[in-house]
């Protein structure tokens, strides 16, 4: 699994993939003269259903250029002012005209503040949404990025419960506070950022149960919905097959 530190390196490394991917895409699509809809899921979870472990499963399924991106490295990226830059000026005029009428739209939402902050993010939201095979962990991704697979994770309070006790060496009282307290949080972001519930009906296209479930059983559904969403990564003369001879 992936850990994300404070250093910019590592940001500054995983940002020049994707724009070295994302030009690659690029050159494609003109070769080709069609724009492709890249494949893209979002991966909402609660706290305690094993996210970030079934995002990396799932990653390894899917091979690469397949990347996961986590809610610690989008935020670092949308703090990040001179990478979030060249993000957004590796694309090519229509596709900076894209992200800029979107990014207005979603700005126009009485209940988004217009922190720069939340500009920044949806930004590199809609960027990395544009290069494609991306694996987006958190942060609303869902509801900027609404052509990707959006999938949430859930599970039962007492499922949750135990795996935070186990996980983070807590007593039962103190997981389930530190629960209650995520789930109200991330409610208040979802909410703050979109005027949306994270729970809304409509927002996801599959909602994954993992009581019984393992991180692999877990990644193995949804590997099976990006299949099905996306025909074309089984096919030799796609796109997605040229990506990644590349």
């Amino acid at each position: 699994m992936i850990r994300i530190t404070e250093d910019s390196r590592l940001v500054d490394q995983r940002v020049t993939e994707s724009i070295v991917r994302l030009r690659s895409i690029e050159e494609i699509q003109k070769r080709e003269r069609r724009r492709a809809v890249l494949p893209v899921i979002t991966l909402s979870r609660q706290m305690g259903t094993g996210g970030s472990e079934v995002a990396q499963k799932l990653a390894e399924m899917l091979g690469a250029p397949w990347q996961v991106w986590d809610h610690q490295l989008i935020d670092a990226i949308a703090n990040h002012a001179e990478v979030r830059r060249e993000m957004v000026q590796s694309l090519d005029e229509l596709a900076q005209s894209e992200i800029e009428t979107v990014v207005k739209s979603l700005l126009g939402v009485s209940v988004i503040e217009s922190s720069s902050y939340h500009r920044h993010l949806v930004e590199v939201l809609l960027t990395i949404g544009r290069a494609g095979f991306a694996i987006i962990l958190g942060r609303g991704a869902n509801f900027v990025l609404p052509r990707a697979l959006r999938v949430r994770l859930k599970a039962s309070m007492p499922v949750r419960i135990e795996r935070v006790m186990q996980q983070m060496n807590l007593s039962r009282e103190q997981a389930e506070r530190a629960i209650r307290d995520s789930d109200r949080q991330r409610e208040a972001f979802v909410r703050q950022m979109f005027g949306k519930s994270i729970d809304e009906e409509g927002a996801y296209d599959l909602v994954v149960y993992t009581d019984k479930l393992s991180p692999e059983g877990a990644a193995r559904i949804i590997h099976t919905a990006v299949l099905v969403r996306y025909p074309d990564l089984e096919k030799p003369s796609s796109v997605y097959a040229l990506v990644q001879k590349r």
